[in-house]
């Protein structure tokens, strides 16, 4: 039984050593992660809302999820001798997550604030240039935007998130 359980221990610590390259990535999206869980339970909060299971389940399986995702586009990468590209692959995927959760947390964080404060107008100024003024700058956000709100006009919408409340 301890040679089974040595051999699991080595093999995932084998793993994660050839993360090495991009554990900054995950630990900052770990940081990032816990920010948008403890502003989307601070704003519920704030709002009366009652814990859910489901939607605090449905969060850790999505960042599971995503880990997963970045691990493995890290290691194809690893064994097809990219490691550079692979690297590449996993920052922009990180960007792209930290360009929309921010987004969230913001959102939650101005929810939280009352209308009218020096800080809700700082926090809604911050919102405002994330979601209008950086889209702008990027046009592959921008054609995301329009796909979803030509998907969400014609009642197409099959989120994760749309799910989770049901």
């Amino acid at each position: 039984m301890n040679d089974i359980r040595a051999f699991i221990i080595s093999t995932i610590w084998g793993f994660l050593a050839l993360l090495t390259p991009i554990q900054d990535f995950m630990a900052s999206m770990v940081v990032l992660f816990t920010m948008n869980f403890v502003f989307g339970l601070l704003a519920a909060r704030f709002h009366h809302e009652d814990w859910s299971w489901k939607k605090a389940g449905m969060f850790f399986v999505c960042c599971f999820l995503f880990f997963a995702t970045v691990a493995v586009l890290f290691v194809c990468g690893h064994f097809l001798h990219s490691d550079e590209q692979a690297i590449f692959c996993v920052r922009y995927v990180c960007i792209a997550a930290m360009y929309l959760f921010t987004t969230n947390i913001v959102r939650n964080w101005r929810s939280i604030l009352i209308p009218g404060t020096p800080w809700y107008q700082l926090v809604d100024f911050v919102h405002y240039v994330l979601t209008f003024k950086f889209v702008d700058k990027v046009p592959m956000f921008r054609k995301y935007q329009e796909y979803k709100k030509t998907k969400y006009e014609n009642n197409e919408r099959t989120d994760i998130a749309d799910n989770a409340k049901r």
